[in-house]
């Protein structure tokens, strides 16, 4: 094995010092978005909320202003909502009520002042999400330089800016919160904003879509450059190599059984909860017209919910006098949402270069959260109600995963193929430097290459799996018995013409919680 030649050390040394340098600063970042938030994911899902808590405000401090700022604050938003929900609250013997409301005829109890600071924080960490949002989709001009930044390590390095199904999301849950702490113009407010974001998001959907076509030309022909050099690549013809494909439809193929053929950025939750609120509270003719549209449309998505059919029933009769007075809602919220992991996929070196050694990618790719409480049982009156399905976040997410996969193929391949021109380009600096030279800086290019490898995995986690919800008269006693199997939980509603109880459930086995408040 010959060794570098003499009259040349001094370059041999530093362009390896730069390879490890450049190698250095290529790692930062390396561990997925999974691995890091690996302690506020265990928290969570072991029901620890004020650890939980804890994890996120600690994570969204550290990130304010930074990448992952939107996400931390999401996941923040969500954890502080529910342990508003669990405030106070403690299982009790079926037989006996929580103190949760007064009798039908007492003035309504004040919210205690713990749930209104944790409903408040939540609102606060909403708020910070929902404008750095805004901020980026201000700034169209910076993301694109930032994206040609992070082709150069990975696109866990771009801003977060929040899916699709995080933005309807983020205005439904500040719109609960307002609802719960009793300001209904807020409430509505928020609802007018989430709906306003489901049209946003179709056309967002079109620019990304046109904006991913002009990448991949730019590729093919070249446009971006390594070193000053130019690296042409094909990502078209990476996508039609057979292997390449197997791996993308083995992805693909378990999206299909996930979805429910709700369309692009439709949440049948928000929408319900737009069509219960408007029935509720409307205040003419324009109010009930919407309110009749969202039940009809969320119905239209449920076909099978025997309660939807109720309400629109009620909907569609605002006009001659119908209400739903006397009325109690019960919402259920159980299980979580699919997250992201990371799946390495083999990536044709001939349509980069012939002179890499390792040339992979790494993909997000849907994980399926299956274990959950599949409904709860109300009791009221003597008769019992079993909640039904209104909305599947497992089929919003993996919509809204389909419908992103091509924008984020596509920039996974070009971001692979200049890590891959970078390396061939620092290999041929080497290749008159002897075997030593050549097999050295091929290791070190191919641990950073390696290492830097890796998917963006960041989502809202603290989303539920499942809405679901059931409807009944209030009882005169004003008492409720939610069965959720390992323990019952008996409350009194509050007085009110229509009552909303509110009841999330994390994973069986853990505690059940539940919040009340008045609609009208």
């Amino acid at each position: 094995m010959s060794l570098p030649s003499s009259r040349s050390p001094r370059l041999f040394r530093g362009s390896v010092l730069c390879a490890i340098a450049a190698g250095a600063l290529l790692l930062a970042g390396c561990q997925t978005y999974t691995q890091q938030s690996a302690g506020f994911a265990e928290a969570w899902r072991s029901g620890r909320l004020q650890s939980a808590v804890d994890a996120a405000s600690a994570k969204a401090a550290g990130a304010e202003g930074g990448k992952d700022a939107v996400v931390w604050d999401l996941e923040l938003g969500s954890a502080l909502r529910t342990s508003a929900l669990a405030a106070g609250q403690q299982p009790v013997a079926a037989d006996a009520a929580t103190t949760m409301g007064g009798g039908q005829g007492d003035p309504a109890p004040a919210i205690p002042p713990v749930e209104v600071s944790r409903l408040k924080g939540s609102q606060e960490a909403f708020g910070n999400a929902e404008s750095r949002i805004q901020h980026y989709d201000e700034l169209a001009k910076v993301r694109v330089g930032s994206q040609t930044a992070a082709m150069l390590t990975n696109l866990a390095n771009l801003p977060y800016e929040g899916h699709g199904y995080d933005r309807v999301m983020l205005h439904t849950y500040s719109a609960l919160n307002w609802l719960q702490l009793g300001d209904y113009d807020r409430a509505r407010v928020e609802l007018n904003r989430g709906l306003q974001s489901q049209r946003d998001l179709v056309a967002r959907n079109s620019r990304r879509i046109l904006q991913t076509q002009a990448e991949a030309r730019k590729a093919r022909e070249g446009a971006l450059a390594v070193n000053g050099q130019p690296a042409p690549y094909d990502v078209g013809r990476a996508e039609q190599d057979p292997q390449l494909q197997s791996q993308i439809s083995q992805i693909e193929s378990g999206l299909a059984a996930r979805m429910k053929g709700y369309g692009p950025y439709v949440n049948p939750f928000s929408v319900f909860l737009d069509g219960l609120f408007f029935t509720v509270r409307a205040d003419g003719p324009s109010d009930m017209e919407r309110a009749r549209l969202s039940m009809e449309r969320a119905a239209g998505m449920n076909p099978d919910n025997s309660y939807l059919r109720a309400d629109l029933r009620v909907a569609e009769n605002l006009p001659t006098g119908a209400s739903d007075d006397g009325t109690t809602y019960v919402v259920f919220e159980t299980g979580s949402a699919p997250s992201l992991d990371e799946l390495r996929i083999d990536v044709p070196t001939f349509a980069f270069t012939n002179r890499v050694a390792y040339v992979g990618a790494a993909l997000p790719v849907l994980h399926f959260h299956d274990t959950y409480l599949p409904a709860v049982t109300v009791e009221a009156g003597g008769r019992g109600y079993r909640t039904e399905l209104v909305c599947s976040m497992d089929s919003v997410v993996a919509q809204d995963y389909r419908d992103d996969f091509r924008s984020v193929l596509v920039k996974t391949l070009i971001s692979t193929g200049i890590k891959a021109a970078a390396s061939a380009a620092i290999q041929n600096q080497f290749k008159d430097q002897g075997q030593a030279a050549q097999l050295l800086t091929g290791l070190l290019t191919g641990i950073t290459s390696y290492a830097t490898t890796v998917a963006d995995t960041r989502s809202w986690t603290a989303l539920p799996k499942e809405f679901q919800y059931c409807r009944f008269p209030t009882p005169p006693d004003g008492l409720v018995t939610v069965d959720a199997g390992n323990a019952k939980y008996v409350v009194k509603l509050r007085p009110g013409r229509v009552n909303l109880l509110y009841v999330r459930s994390i994973a069986p086995g853990l505690p059940v919680y539940l919040s009340q408040t008045v609609l009208k």
